[in-house]
C-alpha cells in the first residue's frame, strides 16, 4: 500500500484531556498522518490516557522505513508521521474537523478566493534559531513549487508533489513569482493564486505535507534526509543514518510551551520501523514499544489487541478514508476499458475487507463516504464475476492478448497479503496475475506517480474535504491513472469543481471517473493507534 499501511490521525496531542478527547484527537487527519507532537496527561491520572509525563523516552513503532522529510519529498504516512513532530505547518484540522490557523494567526481570502493573506504569530523560533517570518514563507512555498532551485541556485530540484502546486499558482518567471507571492510586512505575506481557491486553507496544511522549515534547512542538499529545523516540539537528533530509526529531541524553546505547561513533556521520542504488526504486537506486550500504529489491514493483530485491555489500550478513527485501486489507462492492459471493467468486476470488496481487516474495515461500494465531496451512490462497477470474464474475453478479442495484471507491493506483509488476495480474484475471472518485487512506500508511490506501474492502492479520498484528492484528478503530476492524458475533460472537470468545492460541482466529473473505471474501490479505513497502559 502507498501513502502508508494505515488511517492515522494527524495529531498525538494529549493536553491534559481523557480517552474521548484523545480519540478525537487522534482521529485528526483521517489518516493521512500521524505526529507525536505534545505529550501530557490528565492532571487526576486518568487511566484510559496514556501518562507519557511519567516517561521521558518514548519508543513508537511505525511501519515505513526512512524517507525524506524536505518538501520536495514523498513520504508514506509513517514517516510523515514522524515529520510532523519535527516540521510544523501554517493550518491544521482541529478535533472538530475544522481547518485552523496554527503557525498562521489568520488565514483571509479575497477577490473571490484568489488571493489569500497569511498572518504569522509572532515570536516562533526554528530550531536552528531562525525566526518565522513571511520571508521564510515564501521561501517555503518556493519550495512546494518545486522552483527553488532553478530560482535561487540552492536546495532541491524539483519532484511530483512540488509540480504538482503549480497548478495553482503561477510561476513562470521569478518576477511572476515575486508578484503573486508578496511579502506585505515582517509577519504579513500575500498570496495571489491563478485560480479561484476557496478552501486554500486546508491546502495549507493538506493532511501534515506542506510543513515550514528554516531557510537554511531548505538550502541545504541534505534536506529531511539527516538534517532538518523545523518549529515542532522536537528537533533531529539522528535520522538517515539507520533507516530502521529515527531518534528526536525535545525543543526546549517550543512555541506552544508555557510556564504552566512544559512542553513537549517526553525528552526524546524514537521512531522504530517494524513492518510486521505481529512484531509491533509484541514489542507492545513486552514493553519495547510504548505506542504503535497499525492500519485496519492489520486486522488479526487488532482483534488480538482488543483481548488485551488491561495492558494496552486501542483507539479507532472515524472510518472515512476510502482505499481505492487507480488504473494506469496510459498503457495496457488498462488503457483498454474492457480491461478496467474486468478488474472492477472481478474485485470483491466483500471477502477483501474481511479477510483483510477481520471487522476493522468496511466495503467500498464508491468512492468516498458520505461525508465526502466526491461521495456518489450509483455509478462504480459491483463484483460480479460472470460479467469479469465477459470483458476479459472482450479485451482478447480487442486486443489478441491475454489479460495480464501485474500487483505492485510495499514491503509490509499486509500489502503482500493483500495483492495475494486481489490476484486470487483476478485469476478466477481468466486472468493472468503476479506480483512485483517489494519497494518501499516512497518507492512506491514515486513509481504510482511516474506511472511506472499497472496500478496504484492510495488513499486519496480522505476525511470530509476534496482539496487532498483534487491533487490526484486533476491535471498534476500526481494524478494515478493517467486519465489527464486520455481524457483531458475529466480533469478539467475537477479543477472547474474545485474553483466551487460543492458535491453538487464534483457530481458530473465523479460520475464519469466511475464510469469508466479509472477507480476502483478497495475498502474503508479509520486507522488505529495503541499505546500500554503503562507508558
Amino acid at each position: 500500500m502507498p501513502l502508508g499501511t494505515t488511517n492515522r490521525g494527524n495529531l498525538y496531542m494529549i493536553n491534559g484531556k481523557l480517552k474521548s478527547r484523545f480519540a478525537k484527537q487522534f482521529a485528526i487527519g483521517l489518516g493521512v498522518a500521524l505526529a507525536v507532537s505534545t505529550i501530557a496527561v490528565p492532571v487526576s491520572g486518568a487511566k484510559q490516557a496514556p501518562k507519557a509525563a511519567a516517561k521521558n523516552d518514548l519508543t513508537i513503532m511505525i511501519g515505513e522505513p526512512n524517507g525524506g522529510w524536505c518538501n520536495q519529498d514523498s513520504p508514506g504516512v509513517d514517516q510523515i508521521a514522524a515529520k510532523n513532530s519535527v516540521f510544523e505547518t501554517l493550518t491544521i484540522l482541529n478535533s472538530d474537523n475544522k481547518i485552523v490557523p496554527y503557525l498562521a494567526k489568520s488565514v483571509i481570502g479575497s477577490n473571490e478566493n484568489k488571493t489569500w493573506t497569511i498572518t504569522l504569530r509572532e515570536g516562533i523560533l526554528f530550531h536552528d534559531g531562525e525566526e518565522l517570518t513571511a520571508a521564510t514563507v515564501q521561501m517555503n512555498l518556493m519550495a512546494n513549487l518545486g522552483i527553488i532551485k532553478p530560482f535561487t541556485g540552492k536546495g532541491q530540484a524539483a519532484s511530483l508533489p512540488a509540480i504538482a502546486w503549480q497548478g495553482i499558482m503561477p510561476t513562470a518567471s521569478p518576477a511572476q513569482w515575486a508578484a503573486n507571492v508578496k511579502i506585505i510586512s515582517k509577519y504579513v505575506l500575500e498570496v495571489n493564486l491563478g485560480v479561484k481557491r476557496p478552501n486554500f486553507p486546508y491546502t495549507l496544511w493538506n493532511v501534515g505535507r506542506p510543513t515550514i522549515a528554516s531557510t537554511k534547512t531548505l538550502q541545504d542538499p541534505n534536506c529531511g534526509n539527516t538534517m532538518g529545523a523545523g518549529t515542532g516540539p522536537f528537533m533531529i537528533s539522528s535520522k538517515g543514518v539507520d533507516q530502521f530509526t529515527t531518534v528526536l529531541k525535545a525543543n526546549p524553546n517550543y512555541w506552544r510551551s508555557t510556564p504552566g505547561n512544559k512542553l513537549p513533556k517526553a525528552s526524546t521520542v524514537t521512531f522504530k520501523v517494524v513492518g510486521d504488526a505481529a512484531q509491533r504486537v509484541n514489542a507492545l506486550r513486552k514493553g519495547q514499544a510504548d505506542i504503535a500504529s497499525f492500519g485496519a489491514t492489520s486486522g488479526q493483530q487488532l482483534n488480538l489487541l482488543k483481548t488485551l485491555k488491561d495492558k494496552i489500550t486501542l483507539v479507532e478513527g472515524p472510518r472515512e478514508t476510502t482505499w481505492s485501486f487507480h488504473l494506469n489507462a496510459t498503457a495496457l492492459p488498462f488503457a483498454n476499458k474492457d480491461a478496467r471493467e474486468a478488474f472492477a468486476q472481478a474485485f470483491d470488496t466483500d471477502s477483501y475487507t474481511k479477510l483483510m481487516t477481520k471487522g476493522n474495515g468496511s466495503p467500498a461500494y464508491q468512492l468516498a463516504v458520505k461525508e465526502h465531496p466526491y461521495y456518489q451512490p450509483k455509478g462504480t462497477l459491483k463484483f460480479d464475476l460472470t460479467k469479469a470474464k465477459a470483458s476479459v474475453a472482450k479485451y482478447t478479442a480487442a486486443t489478441g492478448k491475454s489479460l495480464d495484471v501485474v500487483m505492485p507491493i510495499n514491503t509490509t506483509a499486509e500489502s503482500l497479503k493483500g495483492a495475494q488476495a486481489v490476484c486470487k480474484m483476478m485469476e478466477a475471472a481468466g486472468m493472468k496475475c503476479t506480483i512485483m518485487s517489494p519497494v518501499t512506500s516512497q518507492q512506491y508511490i514515486l513509481r504510482g506517480f511516474g506511472l511506472q506501474q499497472q496500478m496504484s492502492l492510495f488513499n486519496v479520498v480522505a476525511g470530509r474535504s476534496a482539496e487532498f484528492a483534487n491533487l490526484f484528478s486533476t491535471k498534476t503530476n500526481l494524478e494515478l491513472s493517467g486519465s489527464r492524458f486520455v481524457n483531458p475533460g475529466l480533469a478539467k472537470c475537477f479543477a472547474d469543481a474545485a474553483e466551487v468545492d460543492t458535491r453538487k460541482a464534483y457530481s458530473t466529473c465523479v460520475l464519469e471517473l466511475q464510469a469508466q473505471s479509472y477507480w476502483v474501490p478497495g475498502y474503508v479505513e479509520g486507522g488505529f493507534l495503541a499505546w500500554t497502559n503503562t507508558t
